[in-house]
């Protein structure tokens, strides 16, 4: 949402928003439509309690920091940092694929990491408070370094995303970061979609699911770092 809120409107002649704006809106859209993806999701039986716990915890203390410290930023700095959490999140994908057997393993079954996962968590929080987003972080990290199943991982991930984007949000919001009109109407569009989403979800295999994800992260990776190196069209 942070390149497509950033790049979009100058395409179609309106002004181009600041890093700034766009982290708010981002971290605004992000709580609320995780926490309705999040719900259709645990209805599916695809949320791990205790990773959510932990991680969506340790994430919200790192959010609510870089939240507030995001004031004293410059536009320069946030596309920095998005740009290196993207090269990250490609670094993990190319770390070995979950087995079949462990896309097998139940709910009730999956192992938690008890220092890894508090640490990684904290770390990404700061960076999500820092710009409204980088929850995509936690896919590939529950995925590929603590060996979640992709299906587990996608789930738990959006109620880690409320929880820390909320105290995100409330950095933000105490600060007074936040364009309540542009923040409406894109919470609105993203529930309908986070909906729809999960329906699709359902239906495709999790190498697919994982491809594209690899496909989506990769494509902004590339558009961040043409801006950072100067090279916008």
């Amino acid at each position: 949402m942070f390149p497509l809120l950033y790049y979009v409107p100058p395409l179609l002649g309106l002004a181009r928003l600041e890093a700034k704006i766009v982290a708010a809106v981002v971290i605004t859209q992000v709580f609320f439509s995780s926490l309705v993806g999040g719900l259709a999701h645990l209805r599916s039986g695809r949320v791990h309690g205790r990773i959510v716990l932990i991680a969506g915890m340790a994430s919200a203390v790192g959010s609510f920091v870089g939240g507030v410290a995001s004031k004293w930023t410059s536009e320069r700095f946030l596309l920095l940092l998005f740009g290196i959490a993207t090269l990250l999140v490609i670094g993990m994908m190319f770390l070995p694929a979950p087995s079949k057997e462990l896309e097998k393993v139940s709910l009730e079954k999956v192992t938690v990491a008890r220092v890894r996962l508090p640490l990684c968590s904290f770390i990404t929080g700061i960076l999500i408070g820092f710009l409204g987003a980088g929850n995509f972080i936690f896919v590939p990290l529950l995925i590929y370094v603590l060996k979640v199943p992709t299906r587990i991982a996608i789930g738990s991930s959006l109620f880690i995303a409320m929880m820390n984007t909320g105290s995100g949000f409330l950095g933000k919001l105490a600060t007074g970061q936040i364009p309540w009109l542009i923040a409406t109407v894109v919470v609105i569009g993203a529930g309908i979609g986070a909906l729809f989403g999960e329906r699709i979800h359902r239906r495709l295999p999790t190498t697919i699911l994982r491809h594209i994800y690899t496909a989506v992260v990769a494509l902004i990776a590339v558009r961040i770092w043409l801006s950072i190196l100067d090279f916008d069209p």
